[in-house]
């Protein structure tokens, strides 16, 4: 990231530059809006406020997360994916990000795929919506 010359930060973010790979298995034909979402299932800690205004934290056990992507119809990876779902097995998924600013690395095993994606035909090419449970999601 740099400074310009009005002390305003100037940012590139380049797409190419993210790669989420399944098994070993680079994951290519991402939807125009194919946005990758790595999200936690649950808030990782909990607040109670008493009458007079105690405050007590609860630290929450639960670090499972999930991974959502949108892959094209046409995409080479999508049976892939579908394969793996059905196979019902743990996978393993690492998402690199090698921009500048902003840059998240996740690797972890143990995944599932949640089901297969849907097959669907229309008049243009669409996108499936990929969801994979994480049982531990670690932000790197």
């Amino acid at each position: 990231m740099a400074t310009n010359a009005n002390g305003i930060e100037v940012a590139t973010y380049d797409p190419r530059k993210v790669n989420l790979i399944l098994n070993g298995k680079i994951i290519t034909g991402f939807s125009s809006d194919g946005v990758i979402t790595i999200s936690r299932n649950e808030d990782i800690v909990s607040t109670t406020v008493g009458v007079k205004g105690d405050v007590a934290y609860s630290e929450n056990a639960n670090e499972s997360g999930n991974i959502a992507f949108t892959l094209m119809d046409t995409s080479s990876s999508l049976p892939y994916v579908r394969e793996l779902a059905l196979k019902r097995r743990p996978v393993q998924i690492t998402i690199t990000n090698a921009n500048d600013v902003g840059a998240v690395q996740v690797a972890e095993e143990d995944c599932r795929v949640l089901k297969p994606a849907d097959a669907n035909a229309g008049k243009e090419v669409g996108g499936q919506q990929i969801n994979i449970f994480v049982p531990f999601l670690n932000f790197r």
